[in-house]
């Protein structure tokens, strides 16, 4: 079973912390590193993302078959998306015994999510419809139906 960890940031909550209280809490770069080190070993830490702070993402819609691309914020809020882990465990209770040992996890919101469909499936999924010969482009339910991929 496939997993994504989404760990979310609010710099307001984290205001209440002293650069060393945060540095305790998670562990600093050693006891992230020791957690990660121990997931990798084990096959159960697929990938980690670290994404850059608000201020410079650009939102992309299709309005009358025209990308419209902005600077704006997508949601004016404090918290927001740092970062994600894909995880590869034999069960949901596993996943939740890591999402629990995250040192993030001490001051940050962390969100689990079961991945329906991995790049490995949705390829899987594309060549058995090319080579059935199945009318579609096997994009439904993707977010990619009409967007001219086939």
């Amino acid at each position: 079973m496939k997993f994504l960890l989404l760990i979310h940031n609010n710099v307001e909550a984290l205001k209440q912390f002293t650069e060393q209280q945060l540095f305790e809490m998670s562990g600093g770069p050693a006891g992230l590193a020791a957690v990660a080190r121990e997931l990798l070993t084990s096959g159960e830490l697929v990938s980690v993302l670290r994404l850059n702070d608000p201020g410079e993402e650009k939102d992309v819609q299709l309005v009358a078959g025209t990308p419209v691309i902005s600077d704006r914020p997508l949601l004016e809020t404090k918290e927001f998306l740092a970062g994600a882990m894909v995880l590869n465990c034999a069960s949901l209770e596993r996943a939740l015994e890591i999402a629990a040992i995250i040192p993030l996890v001490e001051f940050r919101r962390v969100e689990l999510r079961e991945i329906n469909q991995d790049q490995d499936d949705f390829l899987a999924q594309l060549a058995f419809l090319e080579k059935s010969g199945v009318e579609g482009s096997g994009l439904e339910g993707s977010g990619l139906e009409g967007s001219g991929e086939s």
